[in-house]
């Protein structure tokens, strides 16, 4: 992260400048992911003089600044940056022009909400760090100005949490992304990409966690008491593919000899996206059953070619729809979400989070036209 941080002094009316002198702040903080500690690392550079500044003169002490990593919660003790050298200048950039480099690490304090609860939000903490500079002179007769010290742009927020084991923290607002194995469930990469891109416009999708681990009350992490589950069924009812999917989906026996049809919906079940999920309950997409939602199925060829077809036995899109169903083999679409357990704890998705889907093949395929046609690259 990059700001700058501006020092000026003047007379005591403070009027007349007396002496400025402008600093770029480049600094950078490293989470655990499976670990409370983290490391913060600073540099201060003296930037050059803008033009009809007047610079500070040749002065021992003439520019002297404090730099603290303040971390307003959370923290275990108060920080402070170990520089290489004092924060001093003995004049502007052009008589003084080096530049300190601090480093620190911080502790979270293990503290949360409610630490006996279950909820996501009852076992994390945020931490906002906010560097912040004071500024003073040894030039005689001359004034800071208000402007001379307070934070370095912006706070960053970490988030350290104890829902997944070990504890680990993560930035708050990073967005991961999920990545499709297209070359191994190519109809379900399919899905995901074409509702993802021609209703979605590859806006991010907020997590629905379930349940801690295989004992808990299902829906019991979410604010919502939300079983995900609940979201498939509205989409997906059980059975559905037997009974009203495309009798041309096309299991992969040779894989899975008890391969069958299945229903993959998009937005996934474990979203405030998916279709099933509450309006009440912050569903943004919420529809009544998955037959208003586009309608397609999954293929194969004799060549060994995967095709993904509008589903032709009812109206084609009107692309006003806000899911996706399809019908495709049951080993395809678990297979293609095997690993989000582990993206989504390795990473340490809270309930609501944000995060990206990506579908490597597709980044050349057009979405545009009413009918979409496109061949994975």
């Amino acid at each position: 992260m990059y700001n700058t941080l501006s020092v000026e002094v003047k007379d005591e009316q403070q009027v007349e400048s007396k002496g400025f002198q402008k600093f770029l702040m480049s600094y950078h903080m490293k989470t655990d992911l499976l670990g409370t500690e983290l490391k913060l690392w600073a540099r201060i550079t003296p930037l050059p003089m803008p033009a009809g500044k007047i610079p500070f003169p040749a002065q021992p002490g003439a520019i002297k600044l404090t730099i603290t990593p303040m971390c307003s919660t959370g923290c275990k003790d108060k920080p402070s940056y170990d520089w290489d050298g004092n924060l001093m200048w003995g004049g502007s950039v052009d008589i003084d022009p080096h530049e300190e480099t601090g480093t620190t690490t911080v502790q979270w304090d293990g503290k949360v909400p409610n630490s006996s609860g279950v909820k996501d939000t009852d076992l994390s903490q945020e931490l906002a760090f906010a560097p912040y500079a004071t500024f003073s002179t040894s030039v005689p007769e001359t004034f800071p100005t208000d402007n001379s010290q307070g934070l370095i742009g912006n706070p960053v927020y970490t988030r350290c949490d104890k829902v997944y084991s070990p504890s680990g923290c993560v930035f708050r607002d990073y967005m991961p992304g999920y990545v499709f194995n297209t070359a191994k469930t190519p109809a379900a990469a399919a899905h995901a990409w074409l509702i993802n891109t021609k209703i979605r416009k590859g806006a991010p999708l907020n997590y629905l966690p379930d349940r801690r681990g295989s004992s808990g009350t299902h829906g019991e992490r979410n604010r919502y008491n939300r079983d995900p589950d609940d979201n498939r069924k509205v989409i997906c009812p059980d059975g559905w593919a037997a009974k009203d999917g495309n009798p041309n989906a096309t299991p992969v026996t040779d894989i899975s000899a008890s391969d069958k049809a299945s229903c993959d919906e998009f937005a996934f079940a474990s979203t405030y996206n998916s279709g099933g999920m509450p309006k009440g309950a912050e569903g943004t997409n919420p529809v009544r059953s998955g037959n208003e939602c586009v309608q397609t199925f999954a293929t194969k060829l004799s060549n060994g070619t995967w095709k993904l077809y509008d589903e032709g036995r009812q109206a084609a899109p009107a692309w006003k729809e806000v899911c996706g169903r399809s019908a495709m083999s049951g080993w395809i679409n678990s297979t293609s979400m095997s690993r989000f357990s582990s993206f989504s704890s390795k990473l340490r998705l809270l309930d609501q989070d944000l995060y990206l889907v990506r579908t490597p093949g597709f980044e050349k395929c057009d979405a545009s036209k009413a009918v979409v046609k496109c061949d994975i690259r």
